[in-house]
């Protein structure tokens, strides 16, 4: 993820108590540390192409309308903008439906709709008016907040170590994750950075 600056206008969507430093928090919550109380699911209330970078942590597996506020990311994004995005992965139906608050399921391959690079882009774009580049894209077998507080046994850590090297390997690679093997041993979370592309 990367550091707001003071020139950079960044976003942390449904940040709650834990925005990124520098950054402007939305969250329909007003707890401490947000700076915009909104409903993700109604619209974003920012002007158009006036967001440099959108960081979003485990937020769209939680409204609504997915499309909408996927288009709302793209809208008040610059072009060249980018959209940070942390998602429990759909392959762990532990960590997709044991909260629930969890309207849906996301793959990495859910995102490739909206890159015109990809098959499903260029077939389907039509489903929403935001389009994107995939700028980089990440599975992970163990959540990521598991390893930042040293939940993780020895074993399962190298075990986790060996399985992301060879499922990012390559987004070719990634894909025969997604689809055929990382459901057999579990992708806990994903990672996408999308680049907004306009004009």
């Amino acid at each position: 993820m990367l550091e707001p600056s003071p020139k950079r206008v960044v976003l942390d969507l449904g940040c709650g108590k834990n925005k990124l430093p520098g950054s402007i928090g939305v969250d329909v919550a007003p707890v401490e540390g947000v700076d915009v109380v909104a409903d993700l699911n109604t619209g974003l209330p920012f002007k158009d192409g006036t967001v440099d970078a959108i960081h979003c942590s485990h937020i769209l597996e939680h409204v609504d309308d997915f499309l909408g506020l996927m288009e709302e990311i793209w809208r008040v994004l610059r072009p060249g903008g980018r959209a940070y995005i942390r998602f429990p992965h759909a392959s762990s139906p532990f960590h997709t439906w044991k909260d629930p608050t969890h309207r849906r399921p996301l793959l990495l391959a859910t995102f490739r709709y909206f890159d015109d690079a990809t098959e499903d882009g260029a077939l389907f774009g039509y489903y929403s008016c935001a389009r994107f580049r995939i700028c980089r894209s990440k599975l992970k077998f163990v959540l990521g907040s598991s390893r930042r507080v040293g939940r993780l046994s020895f074993l399962r850590a190298i075990l986790a170590d060996v399985l992301e090297t060879l499922a990012n390997r390559s987004p070719r690679a990634q894909y025969l994750c997604e689809r055929y093997w990382g459901p057999l041993v579990g992708i806990e979370e994903a990672e996408v950075v999308l680049e907004a592309v306009k004009g």
